[in-house]
C-alpha cells in the first residue's frame, strides 16, 4: 500500500499554495528545512555608512549573529472512516474527496496559524496596531474605512517598503464595511485585487484582538464579547513559512470500523522573519458598545 500512500500525499500537496491564498505570499524557507527543524542565525547590528569619509583606516567592527533553531509544528487531521459498504455503493471515489477534504482543511489551519503569527502581538514603532476609525455599524463595532487602510499604506511607503511586497489581508466583515461606504471605489478595488498599494486577500480566519488593550488573543483561543476580529497587512519579505514531513496514516479493513481509516500529519511553521513591517487593524468598539449599550456580539461568532 506504500505507492497508494504516496498517491494520497501528492493528492493533498497538490495545489496546497493555490496563486490566490495569502499564504503563498511569504518567504519560502521549506529548502532550509531538515529533521523537521529551521537553523538560522538572527544577524548581527548592521555595519554604519560613512559619507564623504577621511578618516584612514576605515573603523573595522566584528558582527556577532546568535543561533537560532526553529522546530516545524505538527498539523493532525483527526481521522476518517471509509466504510466497504459506502465504497462498494457509491458513483464516485469517496476515498478521493476524503483526502482531498483533509487538504482544504489543513490548508485553512496553517493559514489561520499564518495569519496569526505574522500578526503583531501589540501596538510598536515597527509592528502597528490600529483601531477601526468609521463610522458604528449595526455589528457593535467602527467600520473600517478606507482612510485606515490609506493611513497605512503611507506609513509602509514612509519606510521605503517596496510596494510589490505589500499584502493586505481583510476579513470579510471589513470588505463589507468599505463596500458600504463607497461602492465605486469598492468594485474597482475587487477587480484589480488591489486597494491603493496593496495586493489584496480575504480570509475569513484572521486573528482577533482584546478591543480595549489593543493585544492580539492566543491562537485556538475563544475570541470573547471585548474581542473583534482584525485585518493584516505586510511585507512579503518579511515574513515566511516552511514545510516538513507530510504523514499519512491509514489502517485497511480495520475490522471494527467495517472499513479503511485515514488520517494525515503535515509539519509546518510560519514566522515573522525580524518582526518589522507587520501590521494590524481591529475594529473599535462601536460608542454605545463601548459606554455599556448597544450590541456586542462578535463579528463572525467564534475565534480561530
Amino acid at each position: 500500500m506504500a505507492i497508494e500512500k504516496q498517491i494520497w500525499i501528492s493528492m493533498l500537496m497538490e495545489g496546497f499554495y493555490p496563486s490566490r491564498t495569502f499564504l503563498a505570499r511569504s518567504v519560502d524557507m521549506t529548502a532550509m528545512v531538515e529533521y523537521n527543524k529551521i537553523n538560522l542565525a538572527e544577524a548581527g547590528v548592521a555595519p554604519e555608512v560613512l559619507v564623504d569619509n577621511t578618516t584612514f583606516p576605515v573603523p573595522t567592527a566584528s558582527r556577532t549573529d546568535v543561533a537560532l533553531e526553529l522546530p516545524l509544528h505538527t498539523f493532525d487531521t483527526k481521522n476518517t472512516v471509509v466504510r466497504n459498504v459506502e465504497a462498494m455503493e457509491l458513483a464516485y471515489d469517496k476515498m478521493d474527496s476524503v483526502v482531498r477534504q483533509h487538504r482544504n482543511t489543513l490548508q485553512a489551519k496553517t493559514a489561520a496559524f499564518a495569519a496569526n503569527s505574522w500578526a503583531p502581538q501589540t501596538n510598536k514603532d515597527l509592528t502597528p496596531v490600529k483601531a477601526t476609525s468609521g463610522a458604528d455599524n449595526n455589528r457593535g463595532v467602527k467600520s473600517l474605512s478606507f482612510q485606515d487602510i490609506l493611513d497605512l499604506d503611507a506609513w509602509f511607503r514612509s519606510l521605503d517598503i517596496d510596494p510589490s511586497t505589500m499584502v493586505a489581508v481583510l476579513n470579510p466583515y471589513h470588505l463589507a464595511d468599505l463596500m458600504a461606504e463607497d461602492m465605486k471605489l469598492y468594485k474597482e478595488m475587487l477587480t484589480g485585487n488591489k486597494i491603493f498599494g496593496f495586493d489584496l486577500y480575504t480570509f475569513s480566519q484572521l486573528p482577533y484582538y482584546n478591543a480595549t488593550s489593543g493585544a492580539k488573543v492566543a491562537f485556538g483561543t475563544a475570541a470573547q464579547d471585548t474581542d473583534t476580529q482584525c485585518s493584516l497587512f505586510y511585507c512579503a519579505d518579511e515574513v515566511m513559512r516552511a514545510d516538513g514531513d507530510i504523514e499519512v496514516f491509514a489502517k485497511y479493513k480495520d475490522p471494527g470500523e467495517r472499513g479503511d481509516v485515514i488520517g494525515f500529519q503535515k509539519r509546518f511553521t510560519a514566522l515573522p522573519i525580524r518582526n518589522k513591517y507587520q501590521a494590524a487593524i481591529y475594529s473599535a468598539k462601536s460608542s454605545a458598545a463601548a459606554s455599556g449599550g448597544g450590541s456586542e456580539g462578535q463579528e463572525d461568532g467564534g475565534g480561530v
